[in-house]
């Protein structure tokens, strides 16, 4: 008869292999400001992937992260002024603009309680 330990060893083993497995998921959108589309990136392509070049244009993508420096960037995608950022987290390639916002938000909160509770 097998031990219980065996086959909560065999569990463990079995749910690492299949969560290596997993695949990022990032935006993919060409040219635009506010992206929606999502998709899971192939295994190859590790990062997500945020552009923004002039004028005004922004790419969303999966990238790999090894490939992740200016001059594959620009030489990929044909532009010549860009800023990028490559991450490694699901849909971590938001556009950088709403990211500021919800993070300006969050800084004015603790001021807007502080002067709603000066005026009382």
């Amino acid at each position: 008869m097998r031990s219980k330990g065996g086959f909560i060893l065999h569990l463990l083993v079995l749910a690492v292999l299949c969560h290596s497995g997993h695949s990022l998921t990032c935006y993919d959108c060409a040219d635009s400001v506010a992206c929606s589309k999502t998709t899971v990136c192939s295994l190859n392509l590790d990062a997500c992937l945020l552009v923004k070049a002039e004028p005004n244009l922004f790419y969303h993508r999966c990238w790999k992260f090894d490939d992740c420096n200016y001059n594959l960037i620009s030489k990929t995608l044909g532009l010549r002024k860009l800023e990028y950022s490559c991450c490694q987290q699901d849909l971590c390639n938001r556009n950088a603009a709403a990211r500021g916002t919800s993070s300006t938000a969050l800084l004015l909160i603790p001021l807007l309680a502080a002067a709603w509770t000066l005026c009382l």
